[in-house]
Order: C-alpha cells, then structure tokens, then sequence
C-alpha cells in the first residue's frame, strides 16, 4: 500500500504586507494565509491523506504573536491522518532562546505533530507506515552550508518501507540563490544522500512545475498563497502517493485564494485601450491585485480617458498600482493652439519643435516644463 502525503512549504503565518496597501486590503492578507492553513488541512482530510508535511517556514518569522502561534498548532490539529510534520526553515528557524517560537507551538500541538527540529531519523511512524523521516531543519535565516550532509552517512534502515527527507533550502539550476546564502543544495547532493523522495521547502514556486508525474523524486509545492507581485502563481501544495517499491505519483492541488497580477502595456490607439478594458473587465475585486505599467504615445483623448478609467479600475480589483512614467501624451498642433497664444514664445517654440519632429521627446518634455512653468 502507498502512503499519501500532503507536501506544502512557506505558508508564511504573520506575514505582514507592508508594501502599502489599503489597511483592509493588508489585513484580508494576512488572514489568508491562516486560512488557506485550514483550507489546505480539509484538502488533505478529503484525500485522506496519511501525513500532512510542512517543509519549512510555517511562520514567517521567530517573533509573533502567541495567540498566532496557538491558532496554527490549532488549525493542524484537524489534520486526521496519522501524523503531521513540521520542519523549521530559514524563517522559523531552531532558536537557542528559552520560550522562543518552537517552545509555544510545542507545548500548544497535538501528540499526533512532529516537530523536526533535530538533524536526526525520526523513527516515531515506522510501526505504523514502515517511514523513516530525515530531516535538515535550518538554525540561522542564512547558510552557506545546508543541513543535508548528514543523511547521507546515516546508515539506511531496510526493514523501512519508505526513506524520506525534508529539507529547506535553495536548490541549484531552480532557486535565484546567487550569493549561496540560503542552505544552497545540488541534485546531485539530494540524489546521493540515498533517499527515496524528498520533500523541499524554500523556492517559492513549483518544482517541477507540471500539473502531475510520476518521474521527479525533488518537489518543492511552491508557496500556497501568493505573498507579492514577484509571485505570478495562484498557489499550490502535492498531493503525494508514494508506493512501497519505490515508484511516486505526485499531483498538484491549487490552493491560494488571492492572485497577483504583473500588467504592462504600450498604449496608442483605441484598439489597445479596448483590449485593457477587456483585461479590466475579466478580473475579481475580491480576490486579484495588479501592478499596470502603461508606455507608449497616446493622443490627448486617450490620455483623457486613461485618467478616468483608472479611478474605475481601481473599483475593479482589490489592489491597484499604476507606473504611467513611461506613458507620453502626444502633442498636436491643436493642443498648441488651443493652449498657448498664437505668437507667444511657448506657441512658437513647440510649433517649431512639432513641426521637425525629429525628436519628439523633446516637444513633449518642452510641452511639459511650460504648462509645469504656467501652472
């Protein structure tokens, strides 16, 4: 019989959002991520799943709150499967200090919880599903050294019917670890410590990022819930079947509720503003964010109603950031005439400026400086 796990990583609990964000916006945020904790628990209820496993950064740091540290160790006690795991990362690492993080959440979970906190085989579930777990868990926020070196020495069981580590950490080819300071490991390593699959946290994105397989034995799930603009994924945890001989099917299950979206367009004609209007049109005020970067030359009716439209977006999804830096007005003759007396120094300079055109930056940044000067 297989064993099926539930892998999720970097839920992140006390996440803050201090990017800016309306104080609402900021604190539907971080309730999400306690949420989606207990969504992704249901998840692996309905699946039936014999562990749920946490690869690292439960909680986005060592200093939050008790009463959220209480809430997480209650959520996972709804876990109904045999065992819940949960490994230190480089965000909750293992602290020396006394009533630190680990010490609250230990005294708060359930007896079924397994807290990884020591680089050791964790021995306690082979009665029951013949699995050794081996762990790396992190003891700084960086490292140039991972904590992997030691699983490979460990002498492997063979009475266990499944060898499997967990580890946090950047992992070579994927992560965009440049200056290795996050317990930085290769493949190669993963592969020769000789364990049957491993379960990595850290890299906020899937790996591999395929819906489902059955070839790769290294799976990060990505974080659950998206945390910020660099995170263009809706969120996502493995469902895991793992079989006695060796083979693994791993499926991907969607899991965030909020979605961050990256938007930059050239804007010049009506046909452009049609198809953003069309974007506008299809996204959720409950649930999506957007950064829109707009760029290009635009006549002043479209720059007119580009102004308007924004103040109707932003009722259109929950978060919006315009950058209209590279966004330029394109300045007529009639714009010319209708603003500036004919004859005046400014009327017949940027008459002289439009007419070259050989440079139009340089009759819109005039354009600009004089109505900045006349205003």
């Amino acid at each position: 019989m297989p064993i099926k796990i539930f892998h999720t990583a970097d839920v992140h609990l006390g996440m803050k959002f201090t990017r800016g964000y309306d104080p609402a916006v900021q604190e539907r945020l971080i309730e999400a991520r306690f949420q989606t904790l207990r969504s992704m628990v249901g998840m692996a209820n309905e699946q039936t799943c014999d562990l749920f496993v946490v690869a690292g950064d439960l909680f986005n740091g060592l200093s939050l709150p008790r009463k959220d540290i209480l809430r997480a160790a209650d959520i996972l006690k709804g876990f109904e499967g045999k065992a819940v795991l949960v490994l230190p990362g480089n965000h909750d690492y293992v602290s020396s200090e006394e009533e630190n993080l680990w010490t609250k959440f230990r005294d708060a979970m359930s007896e079924h919880t397994l807290l990884l906190r020591e680089p050791r085989p964790y021995l306690d579930l082979k009665p029951d599903l013949g699995a050794i777990f081996y762990p790396a868990p992190c003891r700084a926020k960086h490292s140039k050294t991972n904590g992997i070196g030691w699983i490979r020495e460990y002498p492997k069981d063979p009475d266990a019917k499944f060898h499997i580590g967990i580890a946090h950490g950047s992992l070579e080819g994927l992560s965009p670890d440049f200056s290795a300071d996050y317990y930085p490991m290769s493949p190669e390593e993963l592969r020769a410590a000789g364990i049957g699959l491993w379960l990595m946290g850290h890299t906020h994105i899937r790996y591999p990022d395929v819906e489902s397989g059955t070839e790769a034995r290294i799976l990060f799930p990505s974080t659950p819930e998206p945390d910020g603009f660099d995170c263009s994924h809706p969120g996502y945890a493995w469902l895991i079947h793992f079989h006695e001989e060796g083979s693994v099917l791993y499926q991907s299950l969607r899991t965030g509720r909020f979605q961050f979206f990256v938007k930059e367009e050239k804007i010049g004609s009506e046909d452009d503003m049609s198809a953003l209007k069309s974007y506008f049109s299809r996204l959720d005020r409950q649930e999506h964010l957007v950064k829109l970067k707009l760029r290009g030359r635009a006549p002043g009716r479209i720059h007119d109603e580009l102004s308007l439209l924004l103040q109707e977006w932003k009722d259109c999804v929950l978060h919006l950031e315009v950058d209209l830096s590279e966004m330029l007005r394109e300045i007529t003759p009639d714009d010319i005439d209708r603003e500036f007396t004919e004859g005046s120094f400014p009327h017949r300079l940027l008459r002289k400026l439009a007419r070259e055109q050989e440079n139009p930056n340089s009759l819109q940044m005039a354009y600009q400086l004089i109505r900045e000067v006349k205003a």
